[in-house]
């Protein structure tokens, strides 16, 4: 029970909310024609050990290719999680081969895909950067930095 109130509370948070528009520079690997943007990771909520991160993942070659694992030096472990609703009741399960189709894009946003940090010592808090590496099946290993921001934030602020 202790581990599944933490995950409870991080599966809430993470169907909260709406994905906002965030421009940032892509991270490239260019042999494998993979690009990395909108990136960003939740604070983690206080009392619990787990986070969640969001991305696109953009697959500009003629051939899919396939997120293997991930990992970051700020979690003991980082999964890649999928949310779904069945009926009422909102579910949460990880997944261990993600395919990116070729000329598609993969987006990991609340209340969807996303990277769930897990036995996180050190909590993410807002204005800090948290090390991803993503490996790939063809393209290999991208590192990206989520920066670590509240929901509903936004890099650019377009006014209104």
């Amino acid at each position: 029970m202790k581990v599944l109130l933490p995950l409870l509370l991080v599966a809430l948070v993470a169907g909260c909310g709406a994905p906002t528009s965030q421009h940032s520079t892509p991270e490239t690997h260019s042999e494998a024609a993979l690009s990395i943007s909108d990136a960003w990771a939740s604070p983690t909520p206080a009392g619990v050990d787990v986070s969640a991160g969001y991305l696109v993942i953009s697959n500009h070659a003629a051939v899919a290719d396939h997120l293997l694992t991930a990992t970051s030096p700020r979690s003991e472990r980082v999964e890649v999680h999928e949310m779904t609703m069945d009926g009422a009741v909102m579910q949460m399960r990880a997944v261990d081969r993600l395919e990116i189709p070729a000329g598609s894009d993969v987006e990991f946003g609340p209340g969807g895909m996303h990277l769930m940090f897990i036995g996180v010592a050190d909590p993410f808090t807002e204005g800090q950067n948290v090390p991803v590496r993503l490996v790939f099946e063809t393209a290999g290993p991208i590192d990206v930095t989520l920066p670590v921001r509240p929901r509903g934030a936004s890099s650019h602020d377009h006014g209104g």
